[in-house]
């Protein structure tokens, strides 16, 4: 495929205070947001976009390069400058909503559901949950996409009285949500990151290669009572998906990060 031409109507604004370089990133990147540059898409040679907007390489080279690190665009040696599919952003501060914020930074942004039944867990989950042998739990799987790619797979136990919510509501709420529609609040969570290779599972529903790394977000979300009402994780495609989180100072003081890394043994 040829590389995409940059068709602007608007052009810089020499008398601006604002820097030729940021003015043209913040054109690339509304061609990027309006969906006239797409995921995968190549841009002009960079000769060619100065010759364009009649700057130098050197404003254009800066403009790319603020592009590349926000992760909208990506370099490749000896093959050029390509758009990348946004990442969806999640805040770490928020244990759940990831329904949220995906439909609030893609409006093609959609929820597939993979699994909604009442089970008996697997034996490790049922004893976090403390569950009777045999005793049924609701799995809910559901596949994330944005902008018609899968982003992250959700595989959750609930408890089995969020069955009571009806299969087209459950698709389109979070699982706390879920739990509140049956009388129960979630006073706290648990959660932990970290990294694995895609299991075969996970090749199948989010596209990638074998062995291609992910990032998993394992949660385990307690009611009032002490008791586990959810426990589950989440698993995101590592160039689709960013998390972040903000705090103020003194939250940084009493709340520390831990970041734990998990290697497999080859």
């Amino acid at each position: 495929m040829g590389p995409s031409q940059i068709e602007f109507l608007t052009e810089l604004d020499r008398e601006s205070p604002s820097p030729l370089y940021q003015q043209l990133a913040a054109l690339i990147e509304a061609e990027i947001k309006g969906g006239r540059l797409r995921a995968g898409d190549r841009l002009e040679p960079e000769p060619a976009i100065s010759d364009r907007f009649k700057v130098s390489r050197v404003t254009v080279r800066l403009a790319i390069g603020e592009l590349v690190q926000r992760g909208l665009l990506l370099r490749k040696q000896g093959k050029g400058t390509f758009v990348l599919q946004p990442a969806v952003r999640h805040d770490l501060r928020r244990s759940h909503g990831l329904l949220d914020s995906l439909f609030a930074q893609s409006e093609k942004a959609r929820v597939e559901l993979v699994r909604y039944e009442l089970d008996v867990p697997p034996v490790a989950v049922r004893r976090a949950m403390g569950l009777e042998e045999g005793e049924v739990a609701l799995a809910l799987t559901r596949l994330y996409y944005m902008d018609t790619k899968p982003v992250g797979l959700g595989e959750d136990w609930l408890i089995a009285g969020a069955a009571m919510v009806p299969r087209s509501t459950a698709n389109l709420i979070s699982t706390e949500n879920i739990l509140r529609q049956i009388g129960v609040a979630l006073a706290y969570s648990e959660t932990s990151i970290v990294a694995e290779a895609a299991t075969a599972a996970l090749r199948k529903h989010l596209k990638v290669p074998a062995r291609a790394p992910v990032m998993v977000l394992k949660r385990s979300a307690y009611g009032e009572d002490g008791k586990i009402k959810e426990i589950g994780r989440l698993s995101f495609c590592t160039e689709r998906y960013e998390f972040f989180f903000s705090t103020r100072q003194q939250e940084a003081d009493t709340s520390p990060l831990i970041i734990r890394s998990v290697v497999e043994s080859q």
